[in-house]
């Protein structure tokens, strides 16, 4: 069997959410870590909802301002990683979420007020003979 190394990291990552589940538990007990478990599920699903609910609301305001998506396709991203990892069960995931949910994300610019057709010109006018 060969893992490669992107799977030895998820391996290793694997067993240390398990140890620190298992550390968590024996701290604090079992029952509130299963409710930490099932809350902290429940809060990625419900994280990654929301942004998925209003990304194409935000992206379309975004374009009909004029301005370039990427921005809102970072934090976007950061939300549904954040939301992913909230998923799954345990402390370091959870400490990995943490920044990416708390990240602020950027003050959006002002829109540029364009004319809707430039080439109207408006002003008053009057006939000379």
């Amino acid at each position: 069997m060969r893992l490669g190394f992107f799977g030895i990291i998820a391996v290793a990552f694997l067993a240390l959410e398990i140890v620190g589940i298992y550390l968590i538990g024996k701290q604090v007990g079992g029952l509130a870590t299963a409710i930490w478990l099932l809350l902290d599920g429940i809060l990625g699903v419900l994280v990654i909802r929301r942004a998925g609910a209003v990304f194409p609301a935000l992206l379309r305001d975004a374009m009909q301002r004029g301005h370039a998506p990427l921005a809102l396709l970072w934090a976007t991203g950061r939300r549904f990683l954040g939301g992913a990892l909230l998923i799954l069960p345990g402390p370091i995931s959870d400490l990995i979420a943490l920044p990416l949910l708390l990240w602020p994300s950027p003050p959006t610019p002002p829109a540029r007020h364009t004319a809707a057709n430039d080439d109207v010109i408006e002003g008053e006018f009057r006939r000379e003979e």
